[in-house]
Formats: C-alpha cells, structure tokens, sequence
C-alpha cells in the first residue's frame, strides 16, 4: 500500500507538503500540487479518509441538512438533483457527503449534532432557510462553515445559493398570459413560510396586479378540497401560475374535474420535475438548475480554501433559470 510517506520520498519533498498538496492547502503552489499529485496517480496511491479524520480536527465530510421528511415522502426529486450536483464537486475535492434529517426538528438537530461533535464534520450545506434557526445556531457555535440553499430570512453575513425566484416569476407569469392572452389567471402556493414561495408570489404580482392568490394547507387532501372550492366558485379563472409543478398539476387536475367546460388550464410552474412531464399539453415548467445550485453551493462552502488570487468576498451567488418557450 503506497503512502504519503512513499510520495514524498518519490517527490524529494517533506510529508506535509504532500500532505497538504493532496488536501488542496492554498499554501502549496499549483505546480507543486500538480507535480505531487501525478506522483500520486502513478504510483496508484489511495487517500487513508479514516486516518485522516484522526489527525485532522476538520474531517473530510461535508454534512449537506434536510428539512424534516415525512414518513414515506418520495417527493424529493429536487433535493435529489441538489445533491448530484454537491457531490460531483465534493468527489473532485475528495470529501465525502453525508445527511442529516428526520421526520421532525429535533430529529435533524441530534443528527447533525453528532456530525458535529463525534463527526468532526466542520462544513454544512443546509438545503432550507428558516429563521432564528437553532441548527444554524449550533453550527455557529462550533465555528462550522454553512452554506444554505435559498435565500436567508434575515440579512446578515450567511453565505447562500438562490435564483432570482421573484424576476423568473414574473417572467413566466408575463409569458404564459401573453400567449394565451389570459385575463384571469391565480398563483398557487401552500401556506408554508416558505422564502422561495413569497418572491415567486411577489413576482406574479409584479406581473399581474389583479391576479388572484391562492393558498393551501399543506396536507394533500386538504389541498384537494380548497382547490375543488376555490374552482366551483370562481368560474372565470383561465390560467394557473404555480410555485411548484406538484401544486401546478394538482391545481390543473382540479380545475379540469370542477369548471363547467373542463379545461386543460394553461398553466406553468417551477422544478422541472416529474409533475411537469406528467402535465402534457400547455404546462410548462421553469427551470431553475438544481444541479448548479448543488455545484455552486459547494464552490462558496470551500471559497475560504482557495488562493488569495482565486477568493472573492462574495456571501452570495445567483444561479439563472430558463423559461421555457412557451408552446413547445
């Protein structure tokens, strides 16, 4: 089994400069790591993560935090998409991903509380922004270095990735009405306090001052019968805006079962998701690069890493979406 020790016998250089050339430390010049790192490679030398973590008071773990998943929820093919695009970019550093979650708070608090203090983890992405968050807190505490996806309640110093969910509303809203040249149509969302949730709101009110908003409980069957209501009494509504495609297809699906005429709404949404594929004909779907949001989000989280030539001062990094053309 090669070492480090083989490496730096190899190289001509001492262990901890293979050491930390091999753990990308801004203080070992690029040539020098690339120089040590094909020694590596050649030599088919394969990084001890165990033996690391021992002599290391920062493991090679990124902890990446969900928000509390109910029991049997497979709804999950956004984060899903997050975490491809986190763990390309963590495979490339040679850190490993692990999750904390459960089906409530304190659940996810104790997960993440062991990765802290029996993990070492030093490095979190939290995949929810939520205010006076005691997780977050922790984290703080322990001198972690977060990332959340979304955009933070408060303004403070939180690094974070997020679309302009509020521009890329109201573009949607704006494209979908010009088409079809609606005159009625509502934004649907849930009730949840959801940041990403009220600039999608706040972009369809840019964009259509009289629209109409609906918004739901958070159990399904519930949902179904607000909106089966909501239908029955409001027989003019000629288009749907979503904050999500989940709620775009429930929405539409309910509109088609209790409007007098049964239409297929035009409606468009966000995510991409399999509900977006599922709506057929005149539903659309902006896409808001879940991958890039992973990749990036680890980009930020290892920023303090990179050299002073390559280190911005940035908290924040917007990633773009895409409309979708509409009638295609």
């Amino acid at each position: 089994m090669v070492t480090i020790q083989d490496i730096a016998n190899k190289t001509g250089v001492a262990i901890s400069t293979v050491s930390r050339a091999l753990g990308d430390s801004p203080k070992i010049s690029l040539r020098t790591k690339e120089r040590i790192r094909k020694a590596a490679r050649d030599m088919g030398y394969t990084p001890n993560f165990a033996a690391r973590n021992l002599t290391q008071t920062e493991s090679n773990t990124v902890g990446v935090v969900f928000q509390p998943q109910s029991e049997g929820n497979t709804d999950n093919d956004f984060a899903m998409q997050i975490l491809f695009g986190i763990n390309a970019q963590l495979i490339a550093r040679r850190y490993l991903l692990t999750t904390a979650t459960g089906s409530n708070w304190s659940e996810v608090f104790n997960a993440v509380k062991m990765m802290v203090e029996a993990g070492q983890v030093r490095r979190f992405i939290l995949l929810y922004t939520v205010e006076n968050d005691p997780i977050a807190e922790l984290l703080r505490e322990n001198h972690a270095r977060v990332v959340v996806t979304g955009e933070p309640e408060i303004a403070t110093n939180i690094l974070y990735v997020d679309n302009d969910n509020r521009k890329a509303s109201a573009e949607a809203t704006k494209n979908l009405v010009s088409s079809f040249q609606l005159k009625s149509p509502v934004f649907v969302r849930t009730l949840a306090d959801w940041r990403f949730e009220d600039n999608r709101e706040l972009g369809f009110r840019e964009a259509q001052e009289e629209g109409d908003v609906l918004s739901l409980p958070l159990e399904f069957t519930q949902q179904k019968q607000v909106l089966q209501k909501y239908f029955e009494q409001h027989q003019t509504v000629d288009g749907i805006v979503a904050s999500d495609d989940k709620l775009g297809y429930l929405a539409r699906n309910q509109a088609q079962a209790h409007l007098p005429s049964h239409p297929k709404l035009p409606t468009i949404a966000f995510n991409c998701s399999e509900y977006a594929r599922l709506g057929g004909k005149n539903f659309y779907s902006v896409d808001v690069l879940p991958r890039t949001l992973g990749s990036e989000a680890v980009r930020l989280l290892f920023n303090d890493q990179q050299s002073p030539l390559e280190k911005t001062e940035a908290s924040s990094v917007i990633v773009p979406y895409r409309i979708p053309k509409i009638g295609e």
